[in-house]
């Protein structure tokens, strides 16, 4: 539980990374990514929620602390994922389970369950390290050059976000997914679970991880990434990230469901709208101006619900943002604020200084930012 909560907590961030290590080494050490038919239901059962507890945790750190997963799937290639949350959470012992391992590359991402530990984070974060895998061979001097590797491995993750999103498809109303679309005034059924909407913005949260750059002051920088296909796909399912979180804040306007993993893919799919209210400044078409608002309806909630730095900074820069491009300026003031700054000091004079305390960049540590700029 201590783990679980310390992803989050700003009073244990000093001992985080203890407690992870042991933890890994714990669930390693007593062999819970092997399924013990030795066993019963119930003792197996158990062992593979421990461990799949663990393996979203791990790969949840290494998105949210610019990191690498430390548990592969390979060592837990055979083991199956849980079974129906609805089952376990019954008094009477479980049933013989089909032993549905997950060996085939297509059913190694296809949801059976809405559920939380049933199959929907454990297969959404096997998907999310892939693309930590994939950002890691990006950024490394000597992979990246390899342009043949880098291609064949987006387009594998691609695929397994089409068979995850076919699979999810099949488990919601047929017109659900079309929350995520610009103006759709779609009210789902209230029977739709809060996961789905999780899950919807987590889908398009993977692409733009994938086609993004994941750190704001690279994509402020990028000018050939902002000119490429890869901003535009990015920017897209941005919006469509922005859109599905206005319906979470109605159906969990206290963000409880899942905040703790919720924040740092939101702060992802945020930050292409920030660049880009800052970059345009009056400029900004009434869209990007509408995300930014919905993101910062979003983060002041999660301001409420845990109140972390990166948060109440990211909220104080998107609200400046906002503010300046509402007012209305005279062409002096606009041309005034431009004038003849170097990049670096037009950076520095839009971005706080304690944002520059988060990259996602080699060296950097994302969130867990107990250092100075």
């Amino acid at each position: 539980m201590l783990t679980t909560i310390a992803p989050s907590q700003k009073s244990l961030e000093s001992n985080l990374q203890y407690w992870l290590v042991f933890l890994r080494f714990v669930v390693q050490k007593l062999d819970l990514h092997r399924d013990d038919q030795g066993l019963d239901q119930e003792d197996r059962e158990e062992r593979r929620r421990l461990w799949w507890a663990t393996y979203i945790i791990d790969r949840h750190v290494a998105l949210s602390f610019n990191g690498r997963p430390r548990l592969t799937d390979q060592e837990c290639s055979y083991l199956p994922v849980p079974c129906p949350d609805a089952v376990w959470d019954q008094m009477s012992p479980l049933p013989q389970l089909s032993n549905d391992v997950l060996q085939s590359s297509e059913s190694r991402y296809q949801l059976r369950s809405l559920d939380m530990l049933g199959t929907f984070l454990p297969l959404s974060s096997r998907i999310l390290g892939d693309i930590l895998e994939y950002r890691f061979l990006d950024d490394h001097p000597t992979f990246s050059s390899n342009k043949a590797l880098l291609d064949t491995s987006r387009k594998v993750i691609i695929q397994n976000l089409r068979l995850w999103l076919d699979s999810f498809e099949s488990l919601v109303e047929p017109s659900f997914c079309r929350i995520a679309e610009p103006g759709c005034e779609l009210m789902p059924s209230p029977n739709a679970p809060a996961v789905a909407y999780y899950g919807l913005h987590m889908y398009h949260c993977m692409f733009v991880l994938l086609h993004g750059r994941m750190d704001v002051v690279r994509m402020y920088h990028d000018l050939e990434w902002q000119a490429s296909a890869d901003f535009l796909t990015a920017g897209e399912h941005a919006v469509a990230c922005a859109n599905v979180a206005s319906h979470i804040l109605r159906v969990d306007p206290q963000l409880s469901f899942m905040y703790r993993y919720f924040g740092t893919y939101f702060l992802q799919s945020s930050f292409i709208f920030l660049i880009l209210a800052q970059k345009l400044g009056q400029k900004s078409d009434k869209l990007i101006l509408r995300n930014c608002a919905i993101n910062l309806q979003v983060l002041d909630q999660f301001v409420l619900a845990t109140n972390m730095d990166y948060q109440r900074t990211f909220a104080k820069l998107l609200r400046k943002a906002l503010s300046y491009n509402m007012k209305q300026h005279s062409p002096d003031q606009a041309q005034d604020g431009h004038g003849d700054t170097s990049p670096l000091e037009e950076l520095q004079s839009n971005l706080d200084p304690e944002m520059l305390r988060y990259r996602w960049t080699p060296g950097f540590t994302g969130l867990w930012a107990h250092g100075g700029p």
